[in-house]
Formats: C-alpha cells, structure tokens, sequence
C-alpha cells in the first residue's frame, strides 16, 4: 500500500529564554534546487497549544530568495509551545505549511 504524507517536516526548535532565537529555513526541491518564492508570503504564529484560540507571538520572517530568516522573542514563552510556517501563493490562493514544530524554552540563569 502507498502512502500520500503531505504533512510538513516537524522539529524540536530549544531556546534559551530572553536570548535571540533566529532560524533560518531553506526551501529547496527534492534535488537541492531552490524553489521559486516570488509568488509566496509567509507567517509563523506561536501558540501555546496547537487548537488554542490565543496567538502567543508572530514570528517576523524575512524572505530572500529561497531562504527564510525567523526571528524569535522568546521572553514570554511557556515553556513549551508550538508553531508552524505557512505560505500563501498571491497568484492562486494555495496555503502550504512548510514547516511546523515545538518549541522549548530553558530558563536563563543570568537575568
């Protein structure tokens, strides 16, 4: 039997609370080619759960090319939560979560 997996590549994203969290992703194709972005906007949301209701933060996103920067504000964050990255296409409307994931928060120790 085949199976069809279209959900996105999950990670375990670990921070360190109060200190800058960046990420940079790179799309590329299953060859290693860049994918076209010029069509495509991206946001991240940070809940504390996946179903809840309430946005703990929106990740700023930086787009260029086929690499994507995120930058995390892990101040406020539980210690654990979780996010995705998705893209809407501005030419045809399609969503596609790219990436999707928890993260954790250690606690800083010189605050």
């Amino acid at each position: 039997m085949d199976i069809i997996d279209l959900q996105p590549p999950t990670i375990e994203w670990r921070v360190y609370r109060n200190d800058s969290a960046p990420m940079t992703v790179l799309l590329a194709d299953s060859d290693g080619n860049a994918l076209d972005l010029d069509d495509w906007n991206f946001q991240a949301k940070v809940r504390e759960y996946p179903l809840d209701a309430a946005v703990i933060t929106t990740m700023a996103i930086v787009k260029n090319e086929n690499i994507l920067t995120l930058e995390l504000d892990t101040t406020n964050l539980p210690m654990i939560s979780y996010f995705d990255i998705q893209g809407t296409n501005s030419v045809n409307n399609k969503i596609n979560t790219v990436l999707r994931g928890q993260i954790f928060v250690e606690e800083d120790i010189t605050r």
